[in-house]
């Protein structure tokens, strides 16, 4: 914990900011109770995984940091960011295994969908290249608000599926209905299998809200 173990029993409503990279690591930001030059910089989970990922993953202490911007960058880099992707790196690869990597995709009724994916290039994927948000409470990434028309978050979340299972991971589907589809690459070819009460399925996830 570091000095957050401090900052964080202070009663007062907390001023924080989140700083996510294209990776999905989260630095957590908040000025220092008492020093009102510095700030306290921790890292939280990488996007994608649970405390139970963490298991024997000795985990990365928050810092102190002057308000210096320069300075602060200097001593994130020095201290703190290292140790932190080790650790994120092991975190991820506790959640899964193998060349097929999961990637679950939750639909809503409105068809937008919430992604939860815990691997390094698929989160530089979603979040650097398509331009989806990491949900720093979550660690899911989900398309802009600003993204509101029904065709373009349909044909959005396609891209996203089709690239996700060119690149060789193991996509899961789950529409707001219940029905749940299985996107995976065999050879060249991507094919979707499905549960639940219906015939036949869609070559990409249906928008159903």
């Amino acid at each position: 914990m570091g000095p957050l173990g401090y900052s964080g029993a202070v009663p007062d409503r907390p001023v924080f900011s989140v700083i996510t990279s294209f990776a999905g690591h989260q630095l957590y930001l908040t000025p220092r109770p008492g020093h009102g030059d510095h700030f306290v910089v921790a890292p939280l989970l990488p996007a994608g995984t649970e405390r139970a990922h963490t298991d024997g993953v000795p985990a990365p202490r928050g810092i102190s940091v002057p308000a210096d911007p320069v300075k602060a960058a200097a001593l994130i880099r020095r201290r703190l960011l290292l140790n932190f992707r080790l650790a994120a790196m092991k975190a991820q690869s506790n959640t899964s295994s193998g060349p097929e990597i999961p990637v679950t995709i939750t639909l809503d009724p409105n068809g937008r969908p919430d992604v939860l994916v815990a691997n390094a290039r698929g989160l530089y994927e979603l979040l650097g290249r398509e331009g989806l948000l990491l949900d720093p409470a979550t660690g899911r990434c989900r398309l802009p608000e600003s993204v509101r028309e029904p065709s373009e978050v349909g044909w959005r979340t396609n891209r996203a599926v089709r690239k996700l299972v060119h690149l060789g991971f193991s996509v899961t589907t789950r529409l707001a209905d219940g029905r749940t589809f299985r996107y995976s690459v065999q050879g060249h070819t991507a094919t979707a299998t499905a549960e639940g009460p219906v015939t036949g399925y869609p070559h990409t996830p249906r928008r159903s809200r």
